[in-house]
């Protein structure tokens, strides 16, 4: 009797057994499924899987694209994908801060002239390119007027005057190619002339005899405003044609006893709210565009060696 008892209690304790390891068993499966390893070279100890977040990059190749956009590619298995750790700042801008200088002359005015405008003569003006994206401006110019208008009993006249212009402009297409820009500037005008009035005609009234006038030796200083939109592009080498269309308005002037002046040298007519303007350019290169290249992880090109073979 004892000693099927105690075949009894062996029993019971191997089917208690049995038991614990069947109900052990999908544990210990999903752990495994939770922390796989990666397969091992020979004579390597298998390795615990990479943390949630970390990269092998063992296989990976950065490259930058043409657009300056880095690209980190699987070389196993092709599949393209964004490294934080591999990846730098990617520059906000694609061209240089100085970038290039631009000197330009305006030819809209003599032009006009020869199509029978009275006033205009030349405008000089230069640029620095910023990042292909702005440009500050600064302009220099003469200007005159001798001119009779239609239906007018007078003769208004401005001798050789100066005039500055600066302001800046923004090119909308500043990650495109250089040689064609689209842009709006604005700029502020100062202009210093000498005026005169001559030959005022005044009917006499009832004996209808004229009588003449004229008013000379009048001076003037005039602010004014410029927005300019406009396009330029690229003819040949460093030369390019630019074409702007203008709307401007006079800020501020000099006061005058006998009124303001018809012309005003860099502006135009005082109630032409739209003109325009056509250059010729040259451009120089400050600095060149950073050209894309390729960024290879040194790391991936490295072969995977055995420990036996490190060992000889």
């Amino acid at each position: 009797m004892k000693s099927k008892t105690d075949i009894r209690a062996i029993l019971r304790t191997l089917f208690m057994a049995a038991a614990i390891l069947l109900a052990a068993a999908p544990a210990a499966e999903a752990q495994r499924r939770i922390t796989p390893v990666r397969p091992a070279g020979p004579g390597q100890t298998p390795a615990a899987a990479d943390p949630p977040g970390v990269i092998d990059r063992t296989h990976l190749v950065t490259t930058v694209d043409a657009e300056g956009r880095t690209v980190t590619v699987d070389t196993v298995t092709g599949k393209e994908f964004v490294d934080s750790t591999l990846l730098g700042k990617v520059p906000p801008m694609e061209y240089p801060l100085l970038y290039r200088a631009t000197a330009g002359v305006n030819v809209w005015d003599p032009l006009m002239r020869v199509f029978g405008q009275k006033y205009g003569l030349a405008e000089v003006w230069g640029e620095l390119n910023m990042h292909n994206r702005y440009f500050p401006y600064l302009a220099f110019g003469l200007g005159d007027c001798d001119d009779t208008p239609a239906n007018s009993n007078y003769t208004f006249r401005t001798s050789l005057s100066p005039f500055a212009k600066i302001g800046a402009a923004y090119n909308f297409l500043y990650n495109s190619n250089p040689d064609y820009q689209l842009f709006a500037g604005l700029h502020y005008g100062l202009a210093f002339q000498k005026w005169s009035v001559t030959d005022v005609t005044v009917d006499e009234g009832y004996w209808q005899e004229p009588s003449r006038y004229s008013l000379d030796g009048l001076s003037a200083t005039t602010g004014y405003l410029e927005l300019c939109f406009g396009l330029r592009v690229r003819i040949a080498g460093g030369f390019s044609a630019g074409w702007n269309i203008i709307y401007h308005s006079i800020l501020h002037e000099s006061r005058s006893a006998h009124g303001q002046p018809m012309y005003i040298p860099g502006y135009g007519k005082r109630k032409s709210p739209i003109t325009g303007s056509f250059s010729f350019s040259y451009t120089f290169t400050l600095n060149k565009r950073p050209e894309p290249g390729v960024l290879i992880d040194e790391g991936a090109l490295q072969p995977h060696m055995p420990a036996s073979a490190n060992q000889d």
